[in-house]
């Protein structure tokens, strides 16, 4: 019976996601990395002050969040006639024009899916710097893992930059305060996400807080 309950037991495994094979789980130092030796894929890397730099960065990317979406990102000067507008302004011209699927979209992945985001990985990061473990922070972790796919701040600064380029010869193009802002909001957001060392997260969640 021993042995049987030791088979069955996986908790100690993880699978690789290349090839599904199954190796033992082993602590990784900060700055190496744990690849799959069938097939060479990445599994684990681990980083160095993880729960310290996640914390920075989205309390660094929540107080950039205000100016970024309120305030205007560029002007446009078209034969006298200059016209401004922000990221909310952008939702509700759209909802104005009929567009109202569009609009949605806009607000939802653009406004709140992210600060939804950093609000879940400021208070996820900050639990494990005070060594506080709710019953609520694995919820919270998986929440922040599925909302982390949808945030799409990237294609709204592609977006914008397709805009310049075009407008580039037919208008003079001042950047606002909004657009710097808007920019250190887009990498604070990307940092944060890239910081974040999910296997420790989870590891000291599990091991102190337990799921």
């Amino acid at each position: 019976m021993e042995t049987l309950s030791q088979k069955s037991n996986i908790s100690g495994l993880i699978a690789c996601n290349g090839c599904d094979l199954l190796l033992e789980h082993v602590e990784v130092e900060p700055g190496l990395a744990l690849f799959c030796p069938r097939c060479g894929k990445k599994l684990q890397a681990s980083k160095k002050n993880s729960v310290d730099k996640t914390l920075a960065l989205s309390i660094t990317a929540l107080l950039l969040y205000l100016p970024a979406v309120f305030m205007p990102l560029m002007t446009l000067d078209t034969l006298g006639f200059k016209e401004s507008g922000s990221i909310v302004d952008g939702v509700v011209r759209l909802y104005d024009k009929g567009y109202l699927f569009v609009s949605l979209l806009v607000l939802l992945t653009s406004l709140l899916f992210p600060l939804v985001k950093l609000s879940l990985l400021l208070v996820v990061s900050l639990s494990l710097k005070l060594k506080r473990y709710p019953d609520i922070l694995p919820l919270l972790m998986r929440s922040f893992h599925h909302l982390d796919r949808w945030g799409m701040l990237e294609v709204y600064l592609i977006g914008i930059l397709v805009t310049l380029i075009k407008m580039y010869h037919l208008a003079n193009i001042h950047y606002d305060l909004g657009f710097f802002c808007f920019v250190g909001f887009l990498f604070a957001t990307l940092c944060s996400s890239t910081a974040m060392d999910e296997h420790l997260f989870w590891d000291l969640i599990e091991r102190k807080g337990g799921i």
